[in-house]
């Protein structure tokens, strides 16, 4: 899955290919950020985009069947047709072969881009109108279709639910006919469900953004600003219920404008509270522990507060709200709360900046559970200025590579569980305008953003130490 990007901020062309482990490294101001909102503004529509519905007529990529000039053993997949027979009968099948599938997928990846290029993106960035006019994503999905894939229902449109799966043969639909409804409805659900059967391996994000330090400080002053503005609205409503212009500029001038993920970064901390009582599909490996390891403290909530509690024996023990706990701390309570809560393995983690106000230790630790949560079936993108991050990374290829005991594991100083595959690592640099993928070989990636630097300061201090030796008078 491929994704290339137009003028985007300072990113005037780049591809970025997405693998389990994607990391995005440069220098500040080079577009990084930008590149991951776009990624996650574009995966966040994908379950509210109606691209095909009230098309009529057979899907595009199978539009050539309908002809005869199709494979052979494939039926046209008429949209009106199925709706006719899942009025009638509940269920509907077409047969088909993953190829089709595959171009009907690219199809309509390539269409949700357009899509999103042309209206979408400026609003991910809450960016002005005229913002981002020449903006273009292109989305490229030349994988082979899945040659089974679990029947998904589809409650946002159209009669009850519809579902859809494929069982490497035919293309089946299923609706609840215990209630009739006309087939214009049932089509609706036809298009919802097959436009999400198609897109279902898309991965749905989730965003930790570099904000989440003052997230974690300010978000109960954001709430009161909130509460203070419908208190405003309701007052104009009662002193001046015809004027419809007030209650909207009251709301341009009482809130503040941020962009699409750091809005969901906002909502996802204030739902701690509720959030706390679901279990995230990877619980049961207890990766957050990984946090409390790092923080030697652990987290909890006691009335919709959020608070840090030490580790250390009762004499220096501490418990404290996490708006007075280190910045460590804070940064770190979002993803602890995300892994032992909300992780789904379809989800695609995006975490801008991963090691803020970590120490260098900390930020090694982090690179080990970035590789275990990758294991456990999350896709992770990262956009990083650590050096300790990416040669950590770089040991954990390594450390793929090898087929080591657990003694030897431990001599290294490796858990069973850690350690990453050359395969699932997608490394990019970002740098004029563009991005630059990192070639790989047997000792890892190679970053030049940071051997670069480090080379420097090394020949500077070599060169500095050199004079020092000979400034100093001989005995």
């Amino acid at each position: 899955m491929k994704f290339r990007f137009h003028n985007i901020g300072p990113v005037e062309d780049a591809e970025l290919e997405l693998g389990r482990l994607t990391i995005i490294a440069g220098r500040n101001n080079t577009g990084k950020t930008y590149l991951a909102y776009t990624l996650y503004g574009l995966l966040q529509q994908r379950d509210g985009w109606p691209n095909w519905r009230g098309r009529q007529g057979p899907f595009p990529g199978m539009a050539a069947t309908e002809a005869g000039d199709g494979p052979r053993g494939v039926e046209p997949l008429d949209v009106r047709e199925i709706a006719a027979s899942l009025s009638r009968e509940g269920l509907a099948s077409r047969r088909v072969d993953g190829a089709t599938l595959s171009r009907e997928r690219a199809a309509m990846a390539r269409a949700l881009g357009s899509d999103y290029s042309k209206s979408l993106v400026r609003h991910v960035f809450s960016a002005p109108d005229g913002a981002f006019e020449d903006a273009r994503l292109g989305v490229e999905w030349a994988d082979p279709f899945p040659k089974n894939v679990a029947p998904i229902d589809v409650r946002s449109v159209g009669p009850g639910a519809v579902s859809v799966g494929f069982d490497g043969a035919r293309v089946s639909f299923r609706a609840d006919i215990s209630k009739r409804h006309h087939p214009v409805l049932y089509r609706q659900g036809v298009e919802a469900a097959y436009t999400h059967f198609l897109l279902s391996a898309l991965p749905t994000p989730f965003v930790l953004t570099a904000e989440r330090f003052g997230i974690a400080l300010f978000h109960r002053e954001l709430d009161f600003t909130k509460n203070r503005l419908v208190q405003l609205l309701q007052q104009i409503d009662r002193r001046n219920g015809k004027n419809t212009e007030a209650p909207f500029w009251v709301i341009d001038r009482a809130t503040s404008r941020y962009a699409t993920p750091i809005q969901d970064n906002i909502d996802y901390t204030r739902s701690l509270p509720e959030i706390r009582r679901e279990s995230s599909e990877v619980q049961e490996q207890r990766l957050f522990n990984g946090i409390k390891d790092m923080m030697d403290g652990d987290y909890r909530i006691s009335d919709g507060e959020v608070r840090f509690v030490s580790r250390r024996r009762k004499g220096h023990r501490f418990d404290l709200p996490l708006y007075r706990a280190s910045s460590s701390a804070r940064g770190l309570s979002d993803l602890y709360f995300y892994l032992r809560h909300a992780a789904h393995q379809d989800h695609l983690l995006i975490v801008d900046e991963p090691e803020s106000h970590l120490d260098t230790e900390n930020q090694v630790q982090l690179a080990h559970l970035l590789s275990r949560i990758v294991k456990s079936g999350i896709r992770v993108l990262i956009t990083t200025h650590s050096d300790y991050i990416v040669k950590e990374i770089n040991n954990l290829l390594m450390l793929g590579r090898l087929n080591l005991s657990r003694t030897a594991r431990r001599k290294v100083g490796y858990r069973e569980d850690i350690g990453l595959e050359e395969k699932d690592v997608r490394a990019y640099v970002a740098e004029g305008g563009g991005l630059r993928k990192c070639r790989a070989n047997a000792y890892g990636l190679d970053f030049p953003v940071f051997d670069t630097t480090i080379d420097s300061i090394n020949d500077r201090s070599a060169d500095l130490t050199e004079r020092v030796m000979e400034s100093e008078p001989s005995e």
